[in-house]
């Protein structure tokens, strides 16, 4: 199997984890304006909270993912570690999702 596969779809999948973030954060400014309770508020900046470490994680991941792998391309536990760390990013991302999840359906958060 392609051990660079990984990488390929981690780089891949950055430039549009930024536009998400960008539209996520026009999103949150418009809610601001349109008078949510304060619990609404909290949420709504613990699920941004959660995306800005996800996008910044996966673009510090990838970068040092790149770094070690080129210095030691037959070393196998990079491979390991940054499979770890795709795990925790997995988890963050559904995190994220989950909270907006309720943002929209319990919330009326981005709906008309």
């Amino acid at each position: 199997m392609c051990r660079v596969i990984g990488i390929w779809l981690l780089g891949l999948s950055i430039p549009f984890t930024f536009l998400a973030s960008f539209s996520g954060n026009k999103a949150a400014l418009s809610a601001g304006e349109k008078g949510f309770p304060t619990e609404t508020l909290q949420q709504l900046k613990l699920h941004e909270s959660f995306a800005d470490i996800f996008t910044w994680s996966s673009l510090v991941l990838f970068i040092l993912w790149i770094y070690f792998f080129s210095r030691k391309m037959e070393n196998k536990q990079i491979d390991y570690l940054a499979f770890a760390f795709l795990g925790l990013l997995s988890a963050i991302a559904l995190t994220t999702g989950y909270l907006g999840t309720q943002l929209v359906y319990i919330h009326g958060v981005g709906t008309p």
